[in-house]
């Protein structure tokens, strides 16, 4: 090799030199790109829950009127009116179980809350399963008088993959007499109470976590688990519309 050539070219030592910063800058910076990629994957998909459960509504008000005209019997009546609407869905009646995955879920703080298996549901394609949530019977709901809404949506974007965790992979939907909302948004059932990161525990709200889905839709962002992961900068927010 000719003296130019030679200069041409770097030594190993340059070689590993170089290999060791980038090493370095991807150990610093793949942690931060990860994290964007599984926040945006998130909004993504709890829009397109939002959007299908939209238009399946529409679907089911056009062709049965509002929810206190209906004629049904119970809440597997009331998802397969849904599912009528939804191209490739499965029903996941509640003699069968629902399709939750059965293992205990978390609110937005780590506390162990509830567990969603047996629910009338449905799973969409994707693998997005979204089951009727309810305190009540499908007939003392569905007057819709009790709140100000008549029965609610649960829905967790990946199904049975983890961290199955109320404002991180679950969110809340409500059912009013003509739309569907994301909890926390205006006028939803405490909203001031269901996404709370700053909340020390269950008692500062009801399935803390479970009204981050209209922040989420709206901001496009998960901010308040930078607040749970102890960025005191996420606190001070309401993450929550009135």
């Amino acid at each position: 090799m000719s003296g130019q050539a030679a200069r041409l070219g770097f030594t190993l030592a340059e070689v590993l030199l170089t290999l060791g910063i980038i090493g370095v800058v991807c150990a610093l910076t793949l942690p931060s790109l990860i994290a964007n990629h599984k926040e945006k994957e998130t909004v993504t998909r709890l829009k397109k829950a939002y959007s299908t459960l939209s238009n399946a509504y529409t679907g089911v008000l056009n062709e049965y009127g509002s929810p206190p005209d209906w004629n049904v019997e119970s809440w597997d009546d009331v998802v397969v009116m849904f599912s009528k609407y939804i191209q490739n869905v499965r029903v996941c009646t509640l003699m069968q179980g629902g399709c939750f995955f059965s293992e205990v879920r978390k609110d937005l703080r780590n506390n162990k809350v509830d567990q969603m298996a047996s629910m009338s549901s449905l799973v969409m394609s994707d693998g997005i399963v979204m089951g009727i949530g309810h305190q009540i019977g499908v007939e003392q709901a569905l007057p819709c008088e009790n709140l100000n809404y008549c029965f609610q949506f649960e829905v967790d974007i990946n199904g049975d993959k983890r961290p199955n965790r109320w404002g991180e992979d679950t969110f809340t939907f409500v059912v009013t007499k003509d739309k569907v909302i994301p909890r926390g948004g205006k006028d939803t059932h405490g909203r001031q109470k269901m996404c709370d990161p700053s909340a020390s525990s269950t008692s500062a709200g009801w399935y803390n976590g479970s009204g981050c889905a209209a922040w989420v839709i709206q901001s496009e962002n998960l901010d308040y688990l930078k607040c749970v992961k102890g960025n005191q900068k996420y606190c001070n927010k309401d993450y929550y519309f009135n």
